[in-house]
């Protein structure tokens, strides 16, 4: 029996009415520089109430919203950031960002070369954790006086240490962009999603090429600062260096390894968490205490706090997935794109620029969190593409590093103003840091750009292109239905 579908007063398009309610909401707060995603679950809620007020029956209405918030899609998203939260957290506690230092120090970089150190390991840290606001926050403490004594140019070295961290949101398997990105991207012709190790495979290729022509760009422009002692650069790090926080990229290693492989994602993360746990005790990097204790009658510890941190942008993609729903239900998702297969698409190159642009888009005017972007836009590109029968891998691929850029400079953005706002902090310690202006990282940031712009002639010349067979199997030629 057919399911009936949902009906709304005047045209199927008011079920767009709760997502445009929380897009609106979403995007004033980002250009008041006041993202909060306690507000923004809220602006769901608000979205979904005025939304009931359009539906035809009510039950129906509620039971495609409550279906939407226990989708396998969203489960799956979540399941997986609270496992990341964990593992991320037990990294951090494993002195890995000290373990970098040490090694730069080591290698006597300065001006330039540091510079494309910096870019280097803000995307190792990035790819260990698959946090880009963690690694700006924790990399920039540390790479930007160090840089700035040692003679790099300040606002390149700014835009090295914003272009790591979207090097690793975009490759790493346990990064947020990576994992919405895949797990929203349903196929059609079998049940399920991307899995994240094959969207992470065939992506590498993109990310490698934009990475090289970033290095380029940052040895080039990132040597003009005004040098200093490279003594009083060694002391001032001398605090932050252990070469032991070296050994926690093994368990990244093994991460990354399994999940190319095809190993289940949580299989390859509890790995990684079982390791880096062993690998910490052995070594003295951290103690029990670390990952979980008692403090004045609260748990703390990786293990609480790294679940505490994923929670409520669990509770955000959830609200958005059942908003999401209702969009299905109602048909306004097929006739929408039906439109714009009819009008705009047309071809594969039109359903590939049709993606990368919904992504840009997005990422543009939700810049406060391109995390957020991501989980708005994502259902919109798994309906282009499934319709234009596109691979899932190809989907999730444009998604994730078209939502990686702007997002990573545009000034009112939340990595640019989470920079800044670290960097005011150091003021006082370190007097000689220059200061920066929003604008300044605007065209630095090499990494961000030289992805958006791979990216876009991938799609318009075709590169890798890849469609779902009768199975689901990748194929390099659409087959006509």
């Amino acid at each position: 029996m057919e399911e009936k579908r949902l009906e709304f007063r005047g045209s199927s398009f008011c079920a767009l009415i709760p997502f445009a309610i929380f897009i609106v909401i979403t995007i004033t707060l980002s250009f008041f520089n006041a993202a909060d995603l306690n507000m923004m679950i809220g602006a769901g809620v608000i979205g979904l109430l005025v939304g009931m007020l359009f539906a035809k029956n009510l039950e129906q209405y509620w039971d495609a919203v409550l279906e939407g918030l226990g989708s396998k899609v969203g489960m799956t998203a979540v399941m997986l950031w609270l496992v990341v939260g964990i593992y991320g957290n037990i990294l951090k506690s494993g002195h890995i960002v000290e373990g970098l230092v040490w090694l730069s120090v080591k290698l006597s970089v300065s001006g330039a070369a540091f510079t494309v150190a910096a870019f280097i390991f803000a995307a190792i840290f990035a790819m260990a954790t698959g946090s880009g606001f963690g690694t700006i926050s924790t990399m920039s403490f540390i790479l930007y006086p160090a840089g700035i004594l040692l003679g790099s140019q300040p606002a390149v070295l700014a835009g090295a240490i914003l272009s790591g961290a979207a090097f690793g949101d975009n490759l790493a398997p346990v990064s947020d962009t990576t994992i919405i990105a895949a797990t929203s991207q349903e196929y059609v012709n079998k049940e399920g999603t991307a899995d994240i190790g094959g969207t992470v495979r065939t992506r590498t290729k993109f990310v490698l090429v934009a990475a090289a022509i970033a290095i380029v760009l940052f040895f080039i422009f990132g040597g003009a600062g005004k040098s200093t002692d490279s003594a009083m650069a060694a002391e001032m790090l001398a605090q932050y260096q252990n070469p032991k926080g070296l050994l926690l990229l093994i368990p990244t290693a093994i991460v990354i390894f399994l999940a190319i492989k095809g190993v289940n994602i949580f299989a390859a993360l509890g790995t990684g968490i079982f390791t880096a746990i062993v690998i910490g005790l052995a070594s003295g990097l951290f103690g029990l205490s670390a990952i979980v204790t008692m403090k004045d009658g609260n748990l703390i510890g990786a293990i609480p706090e790294g679940v505490a941190g994923m929670t409520t942008v669990s509770i955000l993609l959830i609200m958005v997935v059942a908003m999401g729903n209702l969009l299905v239900k109602s048909g306004c998702m097929d006739k929408t794109v039906d439109w714009l297969n009819d009008t705009v698409i047309k071809s594969p190159r039109g359903a590939d620029i049709a993606i990368f642009s919904l992504a840009t888009i997005f990422g543009i005017l939700i810049a406060a969190i391109n995390t957020i972007a991501n989980i708005c836009v994502a259902p919109f590109i798994n309906a282009v593409g499934k319709k234009n029968n596109l691979h899932p891998y190809r989907r999730a691929n444009i998604l994730a590093t078209a939502i990686c850029s702007f997002p990573f400079f545009l000034p009112f953005g939340g990595c640019v103003l989470l920079l800044l706002g670290g960097l005011s902090t150091m003021m006082d310690t370190y007097p000689f840091l220059p200061t920066l202006a929003p604008t300044d990282m605007m065209f630095t940031a090499f990494y961000s750009w030289a992805i958006w712009v791979v990216m876009l002639v991938t799609c318009i010349t075709g590169w890798d292109r890849t469609f779902e067979g009768k199975d689901g199997e990748i194929v390099r030629e659409k087959k006509q239905k």
